[in-house]
């Protein structure tokens, strides 16, 4: 098994009890998904409803709207490329794990 797998795997583990802590904690919790052959883990932003942007089948952006406790009515952050794995933060530095 490719070191990339591993990594994968391990991030979407990390994600589940992640989301399953925060969730039993009454935070909003993290959303893992496949999107084609990468795993990435949405980390929540507080306050906010997001969703990702995708041009001609590539991620390109974040739109959030601002809800209830949101500094700003609507954010927007470009999305780095990368191929292989991530733990996306949105606002503090992500956690990428390319593949080789």
């Amino acid at each position: 098994m490719r070191a990339t797998q591993f990594v994968r795997r391990g991030l979407i583990a990390f994600a589940t009890v992640a989301t399953l802590s925060a969730g039993f904690a009454g935070v909003t919790s993290a959303q893992s998904v496949i999107d084609g052959d990468d795993a990435i883990v949405w980390n929540p932003i507080p306050g906010y409803t997001y969703d990702v942007i995708s041009v001609n089948g590539e991620r390109s952006s974040l739109l959030a709207i601002g809800g209830a406790g949101a500094n700003f009515p609507v954010a927007v952050r470009f999305l780095p490329e990368f191929d292989g794995a991530a733990i996306m933060n949105i606002v503090t530095p992500d956690v990428i794990a390319e593949r080789q």
